[in-house]
This record gives structure tokens, C-alpha cells and sequence, in this order.
């Protein structure tokens, strides 16, 4: 067998020394960066958080120009965007699900802006993956079943919501959970359900909408109309909200039905139809166009005119 002699020996350990201490500098400067890095990535997050976009937006190029391949800094990239530039913020979630498809900001911005822009195919699929890379976040089942609501299949959106209400019960999801269950009939159960979305006092317009629906959905107008009161004091600008309320509002009080339809009428009509009444109307009597002009442009100020009287008990807030 070869012997090394004693001299070799400590040569050989010599040598062995600048390679440990190498590594160990190697690491150290790698657990830094790293720190470094995920200081970086808090501070986004906290300007994001604060909404300060347009800085958050700036530091998230910063990073992104440093690291250039970190998917995590993709992601985050993409969060970013996503109030000011959804289309880059699609850009850098797809960029980054391409290093890494378990990172669930990506899917987060991917679910997000195809739910609002209602692309349900491209929405279905970001919001199962999304689901699956993060078990314990209870949105993806939650928005799934207000798609499912929207195309009918209620069995489907009840699962969605009993899924979401075991991971992280929530007043919205109760209130949904109770809608859904109204449209199937089960009344004692949408009660319930009721019950439980007011126990957790949130204080959210959409939450006292879906729980109007779910009472009107069950024959009682009169605590539908509350609900809706109640939402329009949360949030009287919001058009969504508005409209409801002088659904409502029609509901509870015959007399304002017979008031109002023509004005809802006209804000049900699709732009194209608007557009073909105006012509026919210009060619037939341009009178009549403008008393169509002024009766559609005035609905939305009726609607807000009388929900400032509903709530502030005036018609002009400035």
C-alpha cells in the first residue's frame, strides 16, 4: 500500500485549509445575500401593503434588474403591477411559473385578473392551481364558487364554499354559503348560514348584498330591504350596490316600482341597443333623441340623488 510520509501529510492538510475556508466565506456571503433579499422583498411588500404603487413598482425593477431569474422576485414583480399594469403584471406571473410553478403570488396575480376581467377558463385554472400549491388559503374556493354561482352549478359552488369555510371561516363566505343555499331551497340552513355571516360583524357592503339576496331568496323583502340599507350606508358610491339597493327598493315598495322602471329599463339595455335607438330615434325625431339623451344620463344621478336622500337625508353630497 502507498505510504505518505509526514511531510506529505502536512502539505496535503495545508492545501486542504484556504478550500475549507473558501467554502466558508462562500456561505456566509450566500446566507447574506440571501437575507439581503428577503429584506429586499419585505420592503415591496410593506410599501405595496401602504399602497404606495409607483414606489413599490420602483423597487420591484430594482430587484428585478439585479436578480433577473429569481422567480420570487418575478412574482413579486408581478404583484406590483397588477394595480397599475395588469397586463405586465400577466407578463411577469407567466415569466415566473415558468421557473417555478408552485409559487402562489403568480397564481394569486394570474386568478385575480382573469376573475375580473371574467376570462372564466384561464380564471378556473389559476384558481385550482392556486389551491393546490397553497392548501390553507381559503380565496381561490371562495372565488370559484362565485363563478360556479354565476353559471348555475350551485351544488358545485356549495362545495366550493364549504371548502373555504373550513379553512378559514369568514362573514362573506357565510353570507354566500347562505345565498346559495336560499336558490336551493334550503331556507332553515340559509337562516343559519345567515346567522353565522353576522356573528363575524363584518362591516362589508358585498357581505350585506349577498345576505339581501339570500332573504329575497327566500321570500322575506322586508329584511332584504334592511341588508341592502345597511350596504348602501357602507358604500353609497358604488354602482353595483346602487343598482341593488333601487332593486330593492322596488321590491319593498310597489309605488316606486311603477316610478322607476323606465329609468331601469334603460340601465339594463346593452350599449348596442342604446346606440341603435339613437339613430332611429334621430332619424325619426331628433326631439325624441335628446329626451332619450337627457332620460339616460339623468338615471344615474336619480339612482344616486336617491340613495343620498335614503342615507344622508339630502339629495346633493358633496
Amino acid at each position: 500500500m502507498p505510504q505518505v510520509d509526514n511531510e506529505e501529510r502536512e502539505q496535503a492538510t495545508v492545501n486542504e485549509q484556504p478550500s475549507e475556508t473558501a467554502e466558508e466565506q462562500a456561505t456566509a456571503e450566500e446566507v447574506e445575500a440571501r437575507v439581503r433579499l428577503q429584506e429586499a422583498i419585505h420592503h415591496v411588500n410593506e410599501l405595496y401593503q401602504k399602497q404606495r404603487y409607483k414606489e413599490a413598482l420602483e423597487e420591484a425593477m430594482r430587484l428585478q434588474q439585479q436578480y433577473p431569474e429569481h422567480p420570487t422576485v418575478m412574482a413579486l414583480t408581478a404583484v406590483v403591477h397588477k394595480p397599475v399594469a395588469p397586463d405586465q403584471a400577466l407578463y411577469w406571473a407567466s415569466e415566473a411559473l415558468k421557473r417555478d410553478t408552485r409559487l402562489p403570488d403568480a397564481w394569486r396575480v394570474r386568478m385575480s385578473i382573469y376573475y375580473e376581467r371574467q376570462e372564466w377558463p384561464a380564471f378556473e385554472t389559476a384558481a385550482r392551481q392556486l389551491a393546490a400549491v397553497t392548501e390553507e388559503d381559503p380565496t381561490p374556493h371562495l372565488l370559484l364558487a362565485q363563478y360556479q354561482l354565476r353559471k348555475g352549478a350551485l351544488d358545485q359552488a356549495l362545495l366550493s364554499l364549504e371548502r373555504s369555510i373550513d379553512i378559514e371561516p369568514a362573514g362573506i363566505a357565510y353570507a354566500t354559503y347562505s345565498y346559495v343555499l336560499a336558490q336551493l331551497k334550503r331556507y332553515p340552513e340559509s337562516r343559519e348560514a345567515e346567522r353565522n355571516a353576522l356573528a363575524w360583524q363584518e362591516r362589508h357592503s358585498y357581505t350585506l348584498m349577498q345576505l339581501a339576496w339570500a332573504a329575497d331568496q327566500r321570500g322575506e323583502p322586508e329584511r332584504a330591504m334592511q341588508f341592502m340599507q345597511d350596504a348602501i350606508r357602507l358604500n353609497p358610491e358604488d354602482n353595483q350596490v346602487r343598482v341593488e339597493y333601487m332593486d330593492a327598493l322596488q321590491k319593498s315598495h310597489p309605488w316606486f316600482r311603477f316610478v322607476w322602471w323606465p329609468a331601469q329599463m334603460l340601465q339594463k339595455l346593452s350599449p348596442w341597443i342604446l346606440v341603435i335607438l339613437w339613430a332611429a330615434f334621430a332619424i325619426i325625431q331628433p326631439t325624441l333623441l335628446i329626451a332619450f339623451i337627457v332620460l339616460h344620463v339623468s338615471t344615474y344621478w336619480i339612482s344616486r340623488g336617491f340613495v343620498n336622500w335614503k342615507v344622508y337625508g339630502k339629495l346633493w353630497v358633496s
